[in-house]
């Protein structure tokens, strides 16, 4: 009897230390795999953050093959799309806002927070793209964009750089009649 007891909770310490890997050879696909859902479980949040940030710096292989793996019918895959597709192009992010608008009222309360943030940032990025005179009102591409704006930068930089050589040159005056 005791030894069964050991072994009954030797077996949840090991689960516990497990936390949400999986204790079998299968793939995890869901829950708290590498592909996030919306079961709501102890790594709900921190399985959408960890996807969130490998958008972010996947390059178009990665999501090509992601967005290849993962469905479209349920609301959890659209939301995993919508995270794909919002760190994709200019081109694709009208598509992620509209997944993202469809799926976020079906996430688990505590995740919506994180996916309206996601949404918003998103529409803040497709609002600066449009005012620069993106794909909603120009013809340049996203090259030309940059250069312009780095231009602009360095033009606004280099007035700014004349200008405190200017003060420089007042408190120098200055210091000297002293």
């Amino acid at each position: 009897m005791v030894s069964q007891m050991r072994t009954t909770l030797a077996l949840f310490g090991v689960m516990a230390l497990a936390g949400c890997q999986s204790l079998t050879s299968e793939p995890v696909p869901y829950g708290c795999g590498e592909i996030p859902t919306y079961a709501d479980n102890v790594c709900l949040v921190d399985t959408w953050v960890e996807f969130g940030l490998q958008a972010q710096r996947g390059d178009d292989d990665w999501r090509d093959e992601t967005l290849a793996r993962v469905g479209q019918g349920r609301m959890d895959q659209k939301a995993v799309r919508a995270v794909v597709l919002s760190w994709d192009g200019p081109g694709e992010w009208r598509e992620a806002s509209d997944l993202y608008k469809a799926s976020i009222d079906a996430a688990p309360s505590r995740l919506q927070p994180l996916l309206q943030q996601w949404l918003n940032g998103l529409e803040a990025r497709r609002q600066l793209y449009a005012q620069r005179g993106g794909s909603q009102g120009g013809h340049r591409d996203d090259t030309q964009a940059l250069k312009d704006e780095n231009e602009k930068l360095k033009q606004q930089l280099q007035e700014m750089s004349d200008k405190l050589d200017a003060l420089t040159d007042i408190e120098r005056t200055i210091n000297a009649r002293d």
